[in-house]
């Protein structure tokens, strides 16, 4: 997927470079919005939430204008479904995008987790070869250590 957008933007330069400028910007105003979260402690999410669909729609334009699902209509699907349960601020695909996973921001909240998991039992989506799967939570969690050293040898065999 990112040789086909990779392409798309050598092929139309003007048109991806609008699409790419205007998503940094969108990101940078994502980033100022959590850091003016985190200085206020606003817990109405309003411009968060604003954010985030702002960044969605442009990708969601990327995915059509350059034919790579980035942002599949059956994840805008799954995504809008679970933007509305209450304590969901927002929802995205994650890395290159496809048909594999989606990240939400939630309230730390047991109520949110448990709604959350009574829409998604019985979803059913279709993938790109148009297949069905189910989709499930994976229970992952914010680290709240941060930028750390690990050492290198914990991981023998993966690091050269």
């Amino acid at each position: 997927m990112v040789k086909k957008v990779l392409a798309w933007r050598q092929a139309k330069r003007d048109e991806a470079s609008d699409i790419w400028e205007t998503l940094q910007g969108r990101n940078e105003e994502l980033a100022v919005e959590l850091v003016r979260l985190a200085e206020t402690g606003d817990k109405t999410y309003q411009g968060l939430r604003k954010s985030i669909g702002n960044v969605r729609a442009l990708i969601r334009a990327m995915s059509e204008l350059s034919g790579v699902p980035i942002e599949p209509a059956s994840q805008t699907k799954l995504l809008d479904a679970c933007s509305e349960v209450p304590g969901v601020i927002g929802g995205v695909v994650p890395g290159a995008g496809g048909f594999d996973a989606v990240a939400l921001l939630v309230e730390d909240k047991e109520e949110v987790v448990q709604e959350l998991q009574r829409l998604l039992d019985g979803w059913q989506v279709s993938g790109l070869a148009g297949d069905v799967g189910i989709v499930r939570m994976l229970g992952v969690r914010e680290e709240m250590e941060g930028v750390r050293m690990e050492d290198a040898t914990m991981y023998g065999s993966w690091v050269e």
